[in-house]
């Protein structure tokens, strides 16, 4: 298997269905990724989890489970949200999975981490955008949601066709916490000029 699958992980906020998570998990070692982390999940029976993810049990067992969607992508070279609502307090613009994963695929090193929200309610708007990028899985307007399970075997097996295909490492890409370095030097920079005056600061940090 390419060790590029070593380096995306799977990231679940406010999970609440045990049987989901499992089933996330099955997806997840059908498709070559083995990084689970849960963020803030509610408590689950072991045996419901453990009956959806059959013989990848181990994905669960080896999860990481984290107070904040933070300290989730805070190692993170790359984040994409995989959500499919948009709006003036969500990004800008979401590009495809077969676009992510050539993304992805193209860093020298570092770990994409593939976010998905909550099974009711999906991604909050803070929780977006906290990504770097949005992702959306093309589906009818007539009846548009996936379960949570579903969009995750669908985004990781396009990452896995990509990694069973020819890709080259471009750059070495940045850590979350360089960005967030970097943006804070362009808002000190922009501040002493006045700019904020002119422009609203939370919709240009919402631009990074």
């Amino acid at each position: 298997m390419d060790n590029w699958l070593n380096r995306v992980r799977v990231v679940l906020c406010r999970p609440e269905g045990a049987l989901n998570v499992g089933a996330v998990c099955r997806a997840m070692k059908s498709m070559g990724l083995r990084e689970l982390y849960l963020v803030s999940p509610l408590p689950f029976d072991n045996d419901e989890v453990f009956k959806m993810a059959i013989h990848a049990r181990d994905i669960y067992e080896n999860a990481v489970v984290t107070d904040s969607l933070e300290e989730a992508l805070g190692d993170t070279a790359l984040s994409a949200g995989i959500t499919r609502r948009r709006g003036a307090k969500r990004k800008w613009f979401s590009i495809l999975p077969e676009e992510l994963a050539e993304k992805s695929a193209a860093l020298e090193s570092g770990i994409t981490a593939l976010v998905f929200g909550n099974e009711r309610t999906g991604l909050d708007d803070n929780e977006l955008n906290l990504c770097n990028i949005a992702c959306h899985i093309p589906t009818s307007p007539e009846f548009p949601s996936l379960n949570l399970s579903h969009a995750v075997q669908i985004v990781t097996s396009v990452f896995y066709r990509k990694s069973i295909g020819e890709h080259t490492g471009a750059y070495n890409p940045i850590t979350r916490e360089e960005l967030d370095n970097l943006v804070q030097v362009i808002h000190d920079s922009l501040d002493a000029m006045n700019y904020f005056k002119a422009a609203d600061r939370f919709h240009t940090d919402r631009y990074f």
